[in-house]
């Protein structure tokens, strides 16, 4: 699927004055995105369930925070026009990546809380 998608995204996107790249872009994310829906059926089928609600659950935080996310980072794009571009860039990863951190950790997603404090146990034995 992704070899069928990236031939017609790029096509697509070339056609309509677009960067194809973006088309790469779109084709690998439909196509991953599709793999993930067969796996999750699979999945459930042979582990009889997989608490659905508690997946849907979650997912809709990591919307949430990804949503928030972007809010700040479109804020920050705006304010950042007339910057050299690497600022721009490493300065909005560092921003993206720790809006997106703080907001799962403040929604209670269960795997943040759990890389977390993995990461504290961790830091913790290295430094006794």
């Amino acid at each position: 699927l992704n070899v069928i998608f990236s031939v017609l995204f790029v096509a697509l996107f070339s056609r309509w004055e677009w960067m194809p790249h973006g088309g790469l872009a779109l084709a690998n994310s439909l196509a991953t995105f599709l793999e993930m829906i067969a796996l999750l059926y699979i999945m459930r089928n042979r582990l009889k369930g997989l608490e659905g609600r508690k997946v849907l659950i979650g997912f809709g935080k990591a919307v949430m925070a990804a949503f928030i996310m972007t809010l700040i980072l479109v804020a920050w794009l705006n304010q950042t026009l007339n910057q050299p571009v690497w600022i721009i860039v490493i300065g909005g990863a560092a921003i993206g990546a720790g809006v997106y951190g703080v907001m799962v950790l403040a929604l209670g997603v269960e795997e943040a809380k759990g890389l977390l404090s993995s990461t504290v146990n961790y830091v913790r034995r290295k430094l006794e």
